[in-house]
């Protein structure tokens, strides 16, 4: 058998995409401290110094004020990295979030007690999709999936220790594997492109980056086991186009929802659609995405099945989806199967957003980092991963 091309991509904190996600997340975070069941919808498109921000953002009591939310805007710029000043050199990351021009066409009102009294049913309709594969190992995501969160984390440390290096917010990473007929992967490739200062040293920081991906994928093929990874030496790539002096919103446009397979579980697993950020979690796409993957991650937990996919098909005016199939191992389950699983996980947006405890959880950080593969609620018993909103960590 030919073997199947498996390949997963992520993106630094700094790159556009992910920058408005993270800056969306942090208007809700802003807006559930003030209120648990804050209504929020938030648009961001960002591009050089300018931050465009639609939709609405209603609390309970007094509205947000227009001044607190730039200055939140602002802070994500800075903990992104953007303006930091590096050791050495007067030059620094832009844009400096001092220089960031918010455009709030942002409805911030205090939330209509009716519609609040409305949450816990669906005001649209959408599909969502929940997935787990059995092997602990990799968080339950695909092989490929999980290898390239774990060299962006390496990346993120190389960044965040060797100040040296010079290198930026921005960036990206693609790993590409092989998998056989006896379901091992074989590494194929991993490119990396990572932003840096213009008097960066290019020679020092692509072999730095090289030894960081390459101690990752060592650590990784011996905690996996040549059953299901083989340690080979893979190409590694390091900006392959050159230099990487202008990043981030400098470079490109970049806007919420652009990055959705990123977020879900990489382009083997297919997705519902809908964004996960710039919504509270009382929205059907985040509130139905997170207990859809807590159900598959479950049902491959009990040992018997190798790979879920839980779908979800919501109607207006729905509590809970109106429609639900559970495939395990390319098997649907039975109705009585499915019954009793939703009997313990009760996908009603009521219980979900209740029992997940989603008005605690940093949404700024899962933006940053991922909704999937760590310590969060959904990801195991519930009550772990849950954070105080509020800054996440810099980058």
């Amino acid at each position: 058998m030919t073997p199947r091309l498996r390949t997963a991509e992520a993106v630094l904190p700094g790159h556009p995409d992910k920058l408005a996600d993270q800056i969306a997340d942090a208007i809700l975070d802003l807006a559930l401290r003030e209120d648990p069941d804050a209504i929020v919808q938030v648009e961001v498109a960002v591009h050089d110094v300018h931050c465009h921000v639609n939709g609405r953002a209603d609390v309970a009591g007094v509205p947000l004020g227009r001044d607190v939310v730039e200055a939140a805007i602002r802070a994500v710029y800075a903990r992104v990295g953007f303006g930091r000043v590096f050791p050495g050199t007067d030059d620094w990351q832009c844009p400096r979030p001092a220089d960031v021009v918010p455009h709030l066409v942002l409805t911030l009102d205090a939330a209509d007690p009716r519609e609040t009294a409305e949450r816990p049913f669906a005001d649209d309709q959408a599909i969502t999709i929940g997935y787990a594969c059995h092997d602990e190992r990799t968080s339950f995501l695909p092989v490929e999936q999980h290898l390239a969160l774990r060299v962006r984390a390496a990346i993120l440390a190389l960044a965040d220790t060797r100040r040296d290096l010079q290198i930026g917010p921005d960036g990206k990473i693609l790993v590409t594997l092989q998998e056989q007929s006896n379901g091992c992967h074989r590494l194929s490739d991993v490119v990396v492109s990572v932003q840096h200062l213009a008097c960066a040293p290019l020679v020092i920081i692509e072999r730095a980056v090289r030894d960081a991906v390459r101690a990752v994928l060592v650590a990784e093929a011996a905690a996996l086991g040549p059953a299901l990874l083989v340690p080979d030496q893979p190409t590694i790539r390091v900006n392959r186009s050159g230099t990487f002096v202008s990043g981030g919103p400098m470079n490109d446009n970049g806007q919420t929802g652009r990055k959705l397979v990123h977020d879900y579980y990489g382009p083997r697993v297919p997705i519902g659609g809908g964004a996960l950020c710039g919504k509270d979690p009382w929205r059907l796409d985040r509130n139905g995405a997170l207990r859809a993957r807590q159900i598959a991650r479950e049902v491959v937990a009990t040992g018997f099945v190798r790979e879920c996919l839980v779908t979800f098909a919501w109607a207006p005016r729905d509590e809970r989806p109106s429609h639900v199939e559970i495939l395990a191992d390319d098997r649907v389950l039975d109705a009585v199967t499915t019954a009793r699983w939703l009997k313990r996980f009760d996908p009603s947006l009521s219980a979900t957003h209740a029992e997940l405890a989603l008005a605690k959880v940093n949404w700024e950080h899962c933006a940053r980092l991922g909704h999937f593969g760590r310590a969060l609620p959904w990801e195991g018993a519930a009550g772990e991963g849950l954070v105080e909103r509020g800054p996440s960590a810099g980058f």
